[in-house]
C-alpha cells in the first residue's frame, strides 16, 4: 500500500487530504482565486465547499484506481492547507504524466511549490515507477515555470495551443522531469 504522506518537516506535510478536509481545502482555494484563477479555469468565485468535497471524494477514488495521485501542502503549526500538487494523466504504457501545482495565495514565493514539486516527483518516480512527468505552464506564467526550472525540469519550448482556458486554445511551455533531474 501505497504511503498517504511524502513529505514532513518541522513546517510543513505533503500528504493525501481526505473529505473531511473540505472545508480547508475551501478555504485555500477562496483566499487565491485572484491568483490562481488567472491561471486555472476552475479556480473561480463561484468555486463552493461542494466542490471541494467533490474534488476530494474524487481524488481518492481515482488514487484507488491508480489514475491519479493528489497531495496537499499542509501548515503544521496551524493546519491550513497551503497549496496542492498532483501526478494526472498518467500513461503508464510509456510511463509518464502529467504534474501540477497550485500554492495558496499569501504562501507564495517561499519555495513551497519547488519542494512539493521534488517530492512528489520522488514519489512518482520510486513508488508508480513512472519515468518521465511533463510539467506545462500557460505562457505568462513566470512563476509556475520558475518552479519547473527550480525543481530542475528542463524546458522543451512553447507549444502552440497547448492548454485550454475558458474554452480558449492558449501556447504553454513543456517542462519534463526524468529520475536524473532529481
Amino acid at each position: 500500500m501505497m504511503t498517504r504522506q511524502i513529505y514532513q518537516d518541522e513546517k510543513i506535510e505533503i500528504r493525501i487530504a481526505t473529505e473531511l478536509e473540505a472545508v480547508t481545502h475551501f478555504a485555500a482555494v477562496q483566499a487565491s482565486v485572484a491568483e490562481i484563477g488567472e491561471w486555472e479555469s476552475w479556480c473561480t468565485d463561484n468555486y463552493s465547499l461542494e466542490d471541494s468535497r467533490k474534488y476530494l471524494t474524487d481524488s481518492e477514488y481515482k488514487r484507488h484506481r491508480g489514475t491519479e495521485f493528489n497531495f496537499c501542502l499542509f501548515e503544521r503549526a496551524t493546519g491550513h492547507l497551503i497549496g496542492s500538487v498532483g501526478i494526472n494523466r498518467i500513461n503508464q504504457d510509456y510511463k509518464f504524466s502529467n504534474l501540477g501545482y497550485w500554492i495558496r495565495t499569501g504562501y507564495t514565493g517561499q519555495g513551497l511549490a519547488t519542494l512539493a514539486v521534488r517530492a512528489t516527483a520522488r514519489f512518482a518516480f520510486k513508488e508508480l515507477e513512472l519515468t518521465r512527468l511533463e510539467i506545462v505552464a500557460m505562457d505568462g506564467n513566470d512563476r509556475s515555470r520558475r518552479v519547473a526550472e527550480k525543481a530542475g525540469a528542463t524546458s522543451e519550448g512553447l507549444h502552440r495551443n497547448r492548454l485550454y482556458y475558458h474554452d480558449q486554445p492558449r501556447d504553454a511551455w513543456m517542462y519534463s522531469l526524468i529520475p536524473g533531474d532529481l
